[in-house]
């Protein structure tokens, strides 16, 4: 199954990928010439750079592993009802002011693009999926029934 993913997100993706190999290449570089110093055993800045390039390669293979894409353009972003792509303001039983919540995917989350994401996989955002506002919904969390209520669906970028 594909990945949903707003176009603007793959551009910030693809510019995260290049910068990721940029990344690579210098660390590569640092392992060449921390090698070049001798005794690997006891090289700590030997160690360190094949360290980070681990880490490296981890985000860049995390990042390649939500492909094949479905990018979402805007204008198929529906506000009628809860879906990918939205900003929901949700209140929570007992509290005073309502929380945004951007409805998206695992590659603007693992991105940091916007705050208070809420995967589409996670829990949270299937029980608002195809909720409209004033719709209520519950949840479990710790042992305890939360109740919340949607209070404005709205699209993440706005034309």
């Amino acid at each position: 199954m594909a990945t949903l993913i707003m176009r603007d997100t793959y551009r910030a993706l693809e510019a995260e990928m290049k910068s990721i190999d940029r990344l690579k290449r210098a660390t590569a570089e640092r392992i060449r010439e921390a090698a070049d110093h001798g005794d690997l055993k006891e090289n700590a800045e030997y160690h360190a750079a094949r360290e980070e390039q681990s880490l490296i390669v981890y985000k860049k293979q995390l990042m390649q592993s939500h492909a094949p894409f479905r990018f979402i353009e805007n204008g198929e972003i529906d506000t009628d009802e809860v879906g990918f792509g939205n900003k929901v303001s949700v209140l929570e039983e007992g509290k005073d002011a309502a929380e945004d919540y951007y409805l998206l995917g695992p590659i603007e989350f693992e991105l940091d693009l916007y705050p208070m994401i809420v995967t589409y996989h996670s829990p949270f955002a299937q029980a608002m999926i195809g909720k409209e506002v004033d719709d209520n919904f519950t949840l479990e969390i710790e042992g305890k029934e939360t109740k919340f209520t949607i209070t404005a669906i709205e699209k993440v970028f706005a034309e």
